[in-house]
């Protein structure tokens, strides 16, 4: 079964916008044909809005987006570990994003932050389709199909949370 990502698929999945947010979000080229039955999540920094990020997965059986809001750069360059994928940058190459919860908490302004790879490309480091370097380090000291299946585990939770669901703070980080 195969899950292609099409750009009128990619607004409707968004959980945590306006529609008019989502119809203004520019769905990157790569993102469209995405089969999300082959990768964890796509990912993207919208090019006119960089204040604005998006990951769309298949959560509980379907399409699922939220925007993302990466916090304001300037600060000190550091070592950090993104918290979906578990790779180690040491060039300052992790941001904090936040994202409003789905509904009326979101609404009301309430959100979820986590620390994700800046790039977004966390599928392919976890599968080392991007070459590890001095300053990208994922957990070499698991088996690939682990490190996917532990990633898959920690974007669900992230999902869970920004919707709200009780199980999100049942789901390890």
């Amino acid at each position: 079964m195969t899950t292609l990502l099409t750009d009128d698929a990619v607004r409707r999945s968004m959980i945590n916008c306006s529609k008019g947010d989502a119809k203004r979000m520019t769905v990157a080229d790569a993102v469209v044909g995405t089969d999300l039955e082959t990768v964890e999540f796509a990912g993207w920094t919208d090019p006119r809005m960089p204040q604005r990020a998006y990951l769309v997965t298949l959560h509980e059986g379907a399409v699922t987006g939220v925007l993302l809001r990466p916090a304001a750069g300037g600060g000190a360059r550091r070592t950090a570990m993104c918290a979906l994928c578990r790779t180690t940058h040491t060039d300052g190459e992790v941001t904090l994003v936040t994202a409003a919860r789905a509904g009326s908490a979101g609404r009301e302004g309430n959100s979820v932050g986590t620390y994700v790879c800046t790039d977004l490309a966390c599928p392919a480091t976890t599968r080392l389709e991007r070459k590890p370097s001095a300053s990208v380090t994922p957990d070499l000291g698991l088996p690939v199909e682990e490190r996917v299946a532990g990633l898959r585990v920690r974007v669900d939770g992230f999902l869970a949370a920004v919707r709200g669901s009780e199980d999100a703070a049942r789901t390890p980080a």
